[in-house]
């Protein structure tokens, strides 16, 4: 059983206990829930920088069935015991933890689909940035050498595009290719989530992330193109804005489709994306889009950069305090 507090204290951890539930592998879902949680309340004994010595010993109580439930054979038990670790990190009066960021950090790999994405979730939503930052920007790495490393055949593209030249199918689904396509689905949605998580996180290794997945983005990636996207154009950071260039300048103009899909859009599309996002920032409007010829972007780039940040540097700590209104001196 996890540590008991005196009742006698204003702020109370209770961790409720799941050893009789859990006792048997595989958990349930109902013994997920059962995890250790965390209320909060007021505390006289803890502040700012430390807790009181009862607390202390709750939370590491805590902390330790919530391990255990990570290592469980049953996925919705591990899925439960990151939301718990989230929770009880966000109830700890002195700041976030970079112990219980590094075990949320250690799921990102996990096998199954939802446990990664609740883990990205968890650590983009104020967990310790000296933990969340290099383990997410780190995984958006490797779910991308994941996808390269997936092989991308006709059946696959037959599949995709609904068959042969003619557009109908030309022969049964190869049960493979669609065992692929499934996996290539759960990796790009698992990219977005990664995309929407590193966004919240104003670094110079974010903008590097980002920065290396997009020339690697195509128009079929829609929402996830844009996102990434947008998320340089957030940061306005010049290595950022660069590469969002690059890859308009790279788009085609005066497309008009293909038996595969309509006109290509993409440089419009960014071009657009730019233009608003730094309406209050370059000293020069965005130049305008054209289906005949692409503007100097060299030019223009060349003459706005100064406005751009030329780092963003790390986003620690005391930074996410300032932008959450936090007091500076919480975390550990």
């Amino acid at each position: 059983m996890a540590a008991t507090v005196p009742a006698s204290l204003a702020f109370t951890w209770i961790a409720l206990s799941a050893t009789a539930t859990i006792a048997a592998e595989p958990w349930s879902i109902a013994a997920a829930a059962a995890t250790p949680t965390v209320v909060r309340e007021e505390c006289a004994s803890c502040n700012a920088t430390a807790l009181c010595a009862a607390h202390q010993k709750a939370e590491v109580a805590a902390i330790s069935e919530l391990a255990a439930a990570l290592k469980s054979k049953d996925p919705f038990a591990r899925k439960g015991a990151v939301t718990k670790l989230a929770e009880l990190d966000h109830a700890r009066p002195v700041g976030p933890s970079a112990e219980v960021a590094k075990l949320v950090a250690g799921t990102l790999d996990d096998d199954v689909q939802h446990v990664r994405v609740e883990s990205v979730k968890a650590l983009a939503a104020r967990m310790h940035p000296d933990v969340a930052v290099p383990a997410l920007t780190g995984a958006l790495g490797a779910t991308m050498k994941e996808l390269a490393k997936m092989p991308f055949g006709r059946a696959d593209w037959d599949g995709i595009a609904g068959g042969g030249a003619g557009g109908g199918p030309t022969e049964p689904e190869d049960p493979k290719a669609l065992e692929r396509r499934k996996k290539r689905e759960e990796l790009h949605a698992l990219l977005a989530e990664q995309v929407a998580a590193i966004r919240t996180l104003p670094d110079d290794r974010s903008v590097t992330a980002l920065v290396e997945l997009l020339p690697q983005l195509t128009r079929w990636h829609g929402a996830l193109l844009d996102a990434t996207a947008q998320g340089l154009i957030d940061f306005k950071a010049r290595k950022g804005l660069d590469a969002v260039v690059a890859r308009i300048k790279s788009s085609p103009v005066g497309d008009t489709g293909s038996r595969w899909g309509g006109p290509d859009k993409t440089g419009a599309t960014l071009r657009d994306l730019l233009a608003r996002g730094l309406a209050e920032t370059a000293s020069e409007p965005v130049p305008e889009w054209s289906d005949e010829e692409h503007p100097d972007w060299d030019r223009w780039f060349a003459r706005n950069q100064k406005h751009f940040k030329a780092k963003l540097g790390k986003y620690g700590l005391e930074q996410m305090k300032a932008a959450t209104g936090a007091s500076p001196s919480a975390g550990s």
